[in-house]
């Protein structure tokens, strides 16, 4: 299978859209998706299979008030169910933090669930560093950027 990574853009809200079917009902509202896309430092990062979009991380470039590269705040990491398993996830955010490299981006940063198994072992395995004030039902992870190998 031959998978493309990239940012959306507004040209792209039908494939957003279209994760409200293929995600979950009312993941996107057009309206509100078209004005995050239009934000440059919103992001919406997809893998997409035959345009259909398979997997996304989105978030927010977040400056930083003492000069160093921006960090990008990820809220939401997620890889369409029979697409789970195979890679995606992981060739995903290798693919994400390359583009980060070119895009003035230091770090990323995330949160998941304590005991979501699956993400947090792909956090891990991404060279996620887990913050110590992490507790309670979620960790937090924060990847260096630098270029990645796409596995």
């Amino acid at each position: 299978m031959r998978v493309q990574f990239r940012r959306l853009t507004e040209a792209d809200l039908p494939k957003i859209m279209r994760m409200n079917q293929d995600f979950r009902q009312g993941f996107a509202d057009p309206e509100a998706t078209q004005r995050f896309l239009q934000n440059p430092a919103n992001w919406f990062f997809a893998a997409l299979w035959e345009e259909t979009v398979i997997g996304f991380a989105y978030g927010y470039a977040l400056p930083r008030l003492n000069g160093s590269k921006n960090m990008l705040y990820l809220h939401e990491v997620g890889v369409a169910q029979r697409y789970q398993r195979q890679g995606i996830g992981m060739q995903m955010m290798c693919a994400l933090q390359n583009i980060c490299v070119k895009s003035n981006i230091g770090k990323i940063f995330l949160f998941t669930g304590s005991r979501n198994a699956p993400a947090n072992a792909l956090y891990r395995k991404l060279g996620g560093e887990v913050s110590p004030s992490s507790g309670g039902n979620d960790t937090a992870y924060f990847f260096p950027i630098q270029l990645s190998e796409i596995q």
